[in-house]
């Protein structure tokens, strides 16, 4: 009797735990969503908000769905931050090799930057204590982040036509972020980044750093291509009292870092660029900005390629790069004169090749 007896009080006391078990795993994404939205609140000046918690125990993750950063006390339409989801995990290869480390996944995050005449209205940057809130959410250092279908947007509502200028489709990967050879060959973050400008311009991004290096270390190339300039009239027209009729964009940019020492270049191209027509019913100040825009426009472009461009290079340190005009300036003669600048990225520029 005394054997059946504890036998009856250990199933007792096994069912009760399993059904407590049960219970607080019914219930605890609503702990953690209560606890999420409590953190997001502590961001001066913007409201936070969650719609659900998904918990994924078989992987040791969680999901936060339809997180939004809004501001408070303003009458800005948009959130700063939003998304679909944001998935936290820990990165199981990094776990094998004796790293606790984790990873996320940001799905269709989107930031909205809201340009404006009073703070109130104005959207431009949020406090730096968001990144203490973030690492109350996921207190692991992320090793490996990824953005599935972002979106980067510039509004500003006051002008006429409202400005939206965006990048969609952004897709990015960022490995290596915590610096360990368990994780990865090198020491070296690295991040790849791609997505459209508008309806057809291309934005290729790369860099590798270094942060463990005593001194900045690290290198980049970036490229805008085929940006349609008459998508960007709204911009334009508010702040330089221009309008584009045709013509496209194009950037290229690389620079590099070694022992706080920076070196690089940048090369704005302009190509079929159709006269810039003057704003209507413009003031004097706007007529003036705008017939210099045109004028430029027109006269100093490379006529036999019909492309507006230069080269401007960059050196001094991470603290205080200084843009070289001279160099800006006979480039842009040369392309005007001589022969124009070809577009594309040259490779002219790495880490090891920076010098005092």
């Amino acid at each position: 009797m005394a054997v059946r007896s504890r036998m009856r009080v250990a199933v007792f006391v096994l069912g009760f735990f399993l059904l407590a078990l049960l219970i607080f795993r019914l219930y605890l994404p609503t702990l953690v969503k209560n606890y999420a939205n409590r953190v997001l609140d502590r961001i001066p000046g913007y409201h936070g908000h969650i719609e659900d918690v998904h918990i994924h125990l078989w992987r040791s993750a969680y999901s936060i769905i339809g997180p939004e950063l809004l501001k408070t006390g303003g009458e800005v339409p948009v959130p700063f931050f939003s998304a679909d989801k944001l998935d936290f995990s820990i990165h199981w290869n990094a776990l094998f090799h004796g790293q606790l480390v984790g990873k996320l996944e940001m799905d269709q995050p989107r930031l909205n930057f809201v340009a404006a005449d009073s703070d109130d209205q104005k959207q431009m940057s949020i406090d730096q204590s968001w990144q203490k809130q973030f690492k109350a959410l996921f207190p692991l250092r992320i090793s490996r982040l990824r953005i599935i279908d972002g979106e980067i947007h510039f509004r500003n509502y006051q002008a006429a036509p409202v400005i939206n200028v965006f990048i969609h489709d952004v897709n990015a990967l960022a490995t290596n972020l915590t610096n360990s050879r368990k994780v990865s060959k090198t020491l070296k973050a690295t991040l790849d980044a791609q997505g459209i400008a508008m309806t057809d311009g291309k934005l290729k991004i790369h860099l590798e750093i270094d942060p463990l290096a005593e001194k900045p270390a690290f290198e980049y190339t970036a490229a805008l291509e085929d940006l349609s300039l008459p998508e960007l009239n709204s911009y334009f027209s508010h702040y330089l009292a221009v309008n584009m009729k045709s013509g496209t964009f194009s950037f290229y940019g690389e620079g590099a870092s070694q022992n706080g020492l920076f070196k690089g270049y940048v090369k704005p191209i302009l190509d079929h660029v159709d006269f810039v027509r003057i704003k209507e019913n413009p003031s004097v100040g706007e007529f003036a900005k705008g017939l210099v825009v045109k004028v430029v426009s027109y006269t100093m472009k490379n006529h036999s390629k019909n492309r507006l461009a230069t080269r401007i290079e960059i050196n001094g340190t991470v603290d205080n790069p200084e843009l070289n005009p001279w160099t800006a300036v006979s480039s842009f003669l040369r392309n005007w004169i001589v022969r124009a600048i070809m577009p594309g990225l040259e490779g002219s520029v790495r880490a090891k090749d920076v010098k005092s």
